[in-house]
């Protein structure tokens, strides 16, 4: 009988000891962290008015640009199959104080994909709008603001749901101060084509830091949803998206204040492509009442691809209320834009644009318009 019960005890000391042992060795590394990320380098001209609001009074034609991100991620696979893992983008430089661009951790699985932490919104990341080429002059998030700048008075939108305005990198809008709030958001799987998603952003004045926000000060606790479908029927691409966003009053404003009113955010984008072109265009519906930003944008734009080449031309209009009680601030970007890949993860890139900014009340103090062009390299690894 104590030769059995010493026997199992050296058995469960042998048993404890193997497992202590991969339990360390986990805790070495559980998770291989891989680098990747982009680098662009871009040189370009763009004619701006002199002497307008917020602008330098004599703006240099020639400008060089650059866009830099370190992404650093990892991800394990349990036993039970679900994926768990990170995603940490470093900016390769300061962007008005924001050193790191998004931080999150996701879990994947039969169930869907749920993210939690400083990301985008759903109705953000499953938009489809006018097609891009290339990887920087977009329609929405364009460089064209970079070099044609947006005078401090003008308030312009994009077709994305986004917490920034654009162009000339934008303002907070005032329902939200950015798009990578610290939030939770969940994407079913999709099925026959169609994926839905969720997200809820406790406090709308966080990124990438924590605390509370002031519930008499700022909006809090926004709901965002959204709805795509992309599907190929014999050769054609159909995308499609809709999304939404409220974000609700704060309840001690003022009367006159903007955050004394609930704002609605609408987004809705279509796709459609063959034998190498897309066609596809978006729109944007933002319901701030007394806000600034209270307007729409809308986009619609077409690209053709073929082999390492894509070229595409595209137009990008808003209308919004502006700060003044009278008229609407006005916003209108041609774009023309090519990239050519050179090589696994290198393309050369290049663009021609034109941008008005029109103000609200006409003041030539207040609105800027030129016109440029710029051409790059965007590096991918």
């Amino acid at each position: 009988m104590y030769k059995l019960l010493a026997t199992s005890a050296l058995v469960a000391a042998g048993l404890w000891a193997t497992a202590d042992a991969a339990m360390a060795q986990a805790k070495v590394a559980p998770i291989s962290v891989v680098v990747g990320g982009f680098h662009q380098q871009v040189f370009g001209f763009a004619t701006n008015k002199k002497n307008v609001t917020g602008l330098p009074a004599t703006p240099n034609s020639m400008m060089q640009y650059q866009d830099p991100e370190l992404w650093f991620g990892g991800r394990t696979t349990l036993a039970n199959g679900i994926a768990v893992g990170f995603d940490v983008q470093l900016r390769g430089h300061t962007d008005g104080g924001d050193q790191i661009d998004e931080s999150y951790m996701f879990v994947d699985g039969a169930f869907g994909r749920v993210v939690i932490g400083s990301e985008n919104t759903v109705d953000y990341i499953m938009h489809y709008g006018a097609p891009g080429v290339g990887v920087s002059f977009g329609t929405n998030e364009s460089q064209v603001g970079t070099f044609i700048l947006r005078p401090t008075n003008v308030t312009v939108l994009n077709t994305t749901a986004s917490g920034r305005t654009s162009g000339g990198g934008g303002t907070a809008l005032t329902h939200g101060t950015g798009n990578d709030q610290q939030r939770l958001s969940y994407f079913t799987p999709r099925f026959a084509g169609f994926q839905v998603g969720l997200s809820f952003t406790p406090n709308l004045d966080r990124e990438d830091s924590n605390g509370y926000t002031d519930r008499n000060a700022q909006r809090a606790n926004a709901v965002h949803g959204s709805i795509n479908y992309t599907n190929n029927f014999s050769g054609v691409q159909l995308n499609g998206s809709l999304g939404a966003s409220q974000y609700g009053k704060v309840s001690s404003a003022a009367a006159t204040s903007p955050l004394s009113k609930g704002v609605t955010d609408l987004s809705a984008g279509l796709q459609v492509g063959a034998a190498g072109f897309m066609v596809g265009g978006g729109y944007r519906k933002l319901s701030a009442d007394l806000g600034a930003e209270n307007g729409s944008a809308m986009s619609i734009g077409v690209s053709y691809t073929t082999g390492p080449l894509s070229v595409g031309a595209s137009y990008l209009s808003s209308e919004v209320d502006g700060a003044a009680a009278a008229g609407k601030d006005k916003y209108g970007q041609i774009l023309f834009a090519a990239a050519y890949s050179i090589g696994p993860g290198v393309d050369l890139i290049g663009a021609l644009f034109h941008a008005k900014y029109d103000d609200e009340g006409n003041a030539t103090a207040n609105e800027n318009s030129g016109t440029g062009g710029a051409i790059g390299l965007h590096l991918r690894f």
